[in-house]
């Protein structure tokens, strides 16, 4: 159990770099500790921790079989590959449906650094869904009543306790989540199917609903706009685009296409799904704000980043910073 605790949430360890402002938090956030090759190394070192714990607590030439039994003399090496095959197992499990379940998210992840720099992201499962959650307790729950049970009648169990339960646990939630992707690939193909205001989708995005597999919020990219808008996967009756809140786009101007090419905002602009500009004139020139409306459709804008970018008159850079997007209304 804390070898699959530990090796399962180690990867969140990159979430301390909110703590050092929003920069740093694009840059560590979801990146290096959630790809396959870090998750490895990282189950490697749980395991053989454990492992050395273990064999420090047990009689080096005495090791019992997975799931209890007799313990059985074996030379002080196989002892320790015993010993560590187990925890090695587990923690590789842990860390792996981790970074697996995240990419079944809207925030995406660095699934194949250091070879890659692509993001992964299916935008299938909210960040917390109080359905796996559901599925999971009851079957951690009911193995344990029924032990109670049994044990109160005197009934010897055949197999370990919880196996059965986690087994279902396992086979719900993967078809679970294969629903929910289903759900998600019929909202996107209702909303590329209509037209927004008279223009045809250049792209479209659904991210989930935490209560409902049913609802998601929908983002369509127009030739003008960014077009908001719920969606019933499975009632296109009732969808109406002429319900969806629009947000322009900015025109072109040379004030934007220099904001769009400092370093700042190309950094942003990597990272983004769903990039959205404004521009408003002051008296010391221009204020560019990029955004990603991946944040308010996915309903997780505590941390949001934004890229602000400041300019003079004559289109000269003044000032480019990465900000929290809660800071911007202060």
């Amino acid at each position: 159990m804390a070898t699959a605790v530990l090796a399962g949430t180690i990867a969140d360890v990159d979430w301390l770099s909110i703590y050092f402002g929003p920069s740093a938090f694009l840059t560590w956030h979801r990146t290096y500790t959630h790809s396959i090759v870090v998750s490895i190394l990282t189950s490697m070192c749980v395991a053989i921790l454990v492992a050395r714990l273990l064999r420090r607590s047990m009689p080096a030439r005495q090791v019992g079989p997975v799931g209890g039994g007799a313990l059985t003399d074996v030379p002080s090496k196989g002892a320790w590959a015993i010993n560590l095959s187990v925890p090695l197992y587990v923690s590789l499990c842990a860390a792996l449906l981790h970074i697996a379940m995240d990419a079944c998210q809207s925030e995406d992840v660095r699934l194949l650094w250091p070879f890659s720099s692509k993001r992964f992201a299916s935008d299938w499962l909210p960040g917390i869904d109080p359905w796996i959650l559901t599925i999971l307790i009851a079957c951690i729950a009911l193995p344990e009543l029924l032990h109670l049970v049994s044990s109160e009648i005197g009934a010897k169990a055949k197999k370990p306790r919880g196996q059965t339960g986690a087994i279902i646990g396992l086979a719900l939630v993967l078809v679970y989540v294969g629903v929910r992707g289903t759900l998600h690939s019929n909202a996107i193909a209702l909303m590329q199917s209509r037209t927004f205001h008279g223009e045809t989708p250049r792209r479209a995005s659904a991210f989930p609903e935490s209560l409902s597999p049913l609802r998601w919020h929908g983002v369509v990219e127009t030739e003008s706009a960014l077009n908001e808008i719920d969606v019933d996967a499975v009632s296109p009756d009732t969808f109406d685009t002429d319900s969806s809140l629009t947000q322009f786009k900015p025109e072109p101007s040379p004030a934007l296409d220099t904001a769009r090419n400092t370093v700042t905002a190309r950094r942003f602009l990597a990272t983004a799904q769903i990039p959205k500009a404004s521009m408003e004139k002051t008296e010391a020139g221009y204020v560019v704000v990029l955004r990603d409306l991946r944040y308010a459709a996915s309903g997780e804008t505590q941390h949001e980043i934004a890229a602000v970018i400041e300019l003079d008159p004559n289109n000269k850079v003044t000032s480019q910073e990465l900000v929290w997007a809660r800071d911007l209304h202060r």
